[in-house]
């Protein structure tokens, strides 16, 4: 058969980039498909990692103004916020200069197409009125955000993360935030650093469940300190207006270390106002206007059918990045195109498989976890120790006032492989970037213990990544065990 491309892409997202890039760089006839230029770079440059973290920047500024109160330093005042989306934007457009369709055509040679594309066979797409087949076809069309369907819903703005940084001009007064993940735990940070009142409300009793209980706690605590209402065990019943919310009562059930702390049991308010709803309670596939049925491509439940080889029902179509429907990060996308060209390319293929995996939550404290959580080391039956360590008593914690900070580890057990790094979390100020050395350790299978006799520049704050290697050699070297017996003789043997 004679195909007009070797590989169709649709969607221009992290997923698609990767993809279309790479097929372009081996010399491969590649066509790849956006509804829109703007859409070119995806929600990642769009609406989610750049956008967020650029507010997150501008609100830390207002934090560190705030706290320099206690130093002489007075401030006053909110966000302009139509300043602060204006600075967001032009960040945007920096990194947009190099994920256009002209740019991308121009550096790797892919036919880039902007329109809507639709399946209409099973290796065939329509765009533009135009006919495109090829060998294989890749669906990398992303997520949307989930919205809330309550009784009044229809009178309220539902504002999510796409929305809030392209139609929202005003900074909220009464901002609601509902939902417990990462989104709504950075966009609340940052909303009530730059003045807006900020309340949370959480379905259930602890914040960022994907991470260990502590580590939920700690940013409850420091969002609290903020001015962040917490609302644990609490939903929204139904709405009366457009700025009132009547909660369901008696929610808040028992106190648990995950973020529901003692007081939290009495039930919440029966009603709250606000001037401005945000919700984040998740993402759905994006199934509509893809032409799935007509290609033999099956969607359940709101998600498209795939294997753990990225392979939908239709053995010529994949699907990556969100529209595979596992984890929704721009960095979860670029694990499935290694793997998806692993497998395109040799007969030895490759699983979705996270157990090397990594993601953060950028609040202040980053929440930074990595490799295998004690749910998949207990599914998979792997017997493991736990360094645990709080950073109350670490220098740089301690001079530069995160003393709230907590480290865990998660060992393999065992005289011949005991002592390799698994898995883990950190919360302190650049976890994200601190836990790259504990990543790398368990993406090569080495043993915690490599870090013991490297020197780290005093006080930087991954010092205490080495602390607790040096905990458990020094439990090995001190007492009266095997090990500091020898060493005493060779010393009195060569020391005389």
């Amino acid at each position: 058969m004679n195909y007009t491309h070797d590989l169709i892409v649709i969607g221009a997202g992290a997923g698609g980039l990767g993809c279309a890039g790479f097929g372009s760089a081996i010399g491969l006839n590649v066509a790849l498909i956006d509804k829109t230029a703007k859409a070119f770079g995806g929600d990642c440059l769009n609406y989610g990692c750049i956008p967020s973290k650029a507010l997150l920047h501008v609100a830390s500024l207002f934090a560190g103004g705030k706290q320099a109160g206690a130093f002489g330093l007075e401030t006053r005042g909110k966000a302009d916020f139509k300043k602060v989306i204006a600075w967001i934007h032009a960040q945007q457009n920096i990194i947009r200069a190099h994920e256009t369709p002209e740019h991308f055509q121009e550096e790797y040679g892919t036919e880039t197409i902007v329109g809507t594309a639709e399946l209409t066979g099973p290796r065939e797409v329509t765009v533009n009125g135009r006919r495109l087949t090829a060998r294989k076809v890749v669906l990398a069309t992303g997520s949307i955000p989930r919205k809330l369907n309550l009784p009044g819903i229809d009178q309220v703005k539902q504002w999510d993360n796409e929305s809030v940084f392209w139609e929202l001009e005003e900074l909220p007064e009464q901002l609601l935030v509902v939902g417990g993940g990462p989104i709504s735990c950075e966009l609340a940070q940052a909303f009530v650093r730059l003045g807006s009142q900020v309340t949370l409300l959480v379905r259930g009793d602890a914040l960022l469940t994907n991470d260990p209980p502590v580590m939920g706690k700690i940013l409850a605590e420091k969002l609290r300190e903020e001015g962040v209402d917490i609302h644990f065990n609490t939903e929204i019943e139904s709405f009366t207006d457009r700025t009132t919310a009547v909660l369901k009562r008696g929610a808040a059930a028992g106190a648990k270390e995950g973020g529901v702390r003692p007081g939290d049991a009495s039930p919440p308010p029966a009603q709250l106002t606000f001037s401005h709803l945000l919700v984040a309670i998740g993402r759905d596939v994006r199934t509509a206007g893809l032409g799935l049925e007509a290609a033999g491509v099956r969607v359940e439940k709101g998600k498209i059918v795939t294997d753990a080889y990225y392979r939908t029902t239709n053995k010529y179509i994949f699907a990556i990045g969100d529209a595979f429907g596992a984890e929704q990060f721009s960095h979860g996308a670029e694990l499935h195109n290694t793997q998806l060209w692993n497998n395109l390319l040799s007969p030895l293929k490759k699983k979705h498989n996270l157990d090397k995996f990594t993601w953060v939550t950028f609040t202040d404290p980053e929440i930074a976890s990595f490799g295998m959580t004690p749910r998949q080391l207990a599914d998979k039956g792997i017997d493991f120790t736990t360094v645990d360590l709080p950073l109350k008593d670490d220098d740089r914690a301690i001079a530069a006032d995160y003393r709230n900070g907590h480290l865990i580890v998660y060992l393999s057990r065992g005289w011949l492989g005991g002592g390799k790094v698994l898995g883990g979390c950190l919360a302190a100020p650049a976890a994200g970037e601190m836990i790259q050395e504990l990543h790398f350790l368990q993406f090569r299978g080495l043993k915690y213990s490599a870090l013991t006799n490297k020197i780290y520049a005093y006080p930087v704050g991954s010092r205490i990544i080495q602390k607790g290697a040096r905990q458990g050699a020094s439990d090995l070297l001190t007492g009266d065990g095997i090990v500091p017996k020898v060493l005493r003789r060779v010393f009195r043997l060569f020391n005389r």
